[in-house]
């Protein structure tokens, strides 16, 4: 029987994503932007699991959870979050998460080969959620953070040094900031960054220098890299 996944996010290029890798034969995937939407689709269609934002613009994720506890009881569920810190929110509520179907706490930027096969153990009802939730992606650079960031979802521009036929210029590229703190930022963007790549920021961020400190390509077209002021 084919399983239906609803996901919740309220940026595009993971509902993208997310969509794009889990779909398959045996596997339909709806993806939404707002709680709201979400309660929409659930009142027509039982679904197997949610993926949700830990942050959605119109309702608290565990408010929404209870929603789907009431609607779907046999829905599982997927937490996802762009900043590891949100989990201590979560935790504070960690039976009462549990009690309303979450199975996996999953801290962005993640990677995909992943996150599909954390779903395909949920759906087969694999996961012990009793112990604790599982961490996948960048769990560990995440837990090393010394200085915490705050979210953020605004275009900025940087250079890049490049190399062509011998000569060495600057090249002008644009990024999306998912994240930024006064010792770093984290960036999405077209351009498949390398670690240790020296990167200069516009005047908006104060002509800062950064030092790719690790990459990862979400997709065929999106590069998630966490860059260290120099």
């Amino acid at each position: 029987m084919k399983k239906h996944i609803l996901v919740v996010d309220d940026d595009e290029l993971i509902l993208f994503a997310l969509a794009k890798t889990l779909k398959s034969d045996a596997k339909e995937v709806i993806t939404v932007s707002t709680a709201t939407e979400a309660i929409k689709k659930l009142s027509y269609c039982p679904y197997d699991l949610c993926l949700l934002d830990i942050h959605l613009p119109d309702m608290n994720c565990l408010e929404l959870m209870k929603v789907i506890r009431e609607m779907c009881p046999e829905t599982r569920i997927i937490i996802m979050t762009a900043s590891y810190i949100d989990f201590a929110e979560l935790n504070g509520n960690y039976k009462e998460a549990v009690a309303n179907g979450a199975s996996q706490f999953i801290p962005k930027p993640f990677n995909l080969c992943d996150i599909r096969e954390v779903v395909e153990q949920v759906l087969r009802g694999e996961e012990d959620v009793d112990k604790t939730f599982l961490f996948i992606g960048n769990d560990a650079l995440k837990k090393s953070r010394k200085h915490p960031r705050k979210l953020c979802n605004e275009k900025v521009c940087f250079t890049m040094s490049v190399i062509d036929e011998g000569s060495i210029s600057r090249k002008l590229l644009e990024a999306r900031v998912v994240d930024i703190s006064d010792n770093g930022i984290g960036l999405l963007t077209s351009c498949p960054l390398k670690e240790s790549q020296v990167i200069g920021f516009d005047e908006k961020n104060e002509n800062k220098t950064g030092v790719v400190t690790w990459s990862e390509m979400i997709d065929e077209d999106n590069c998630r890299v966490g860059v260290k002021f120099a």
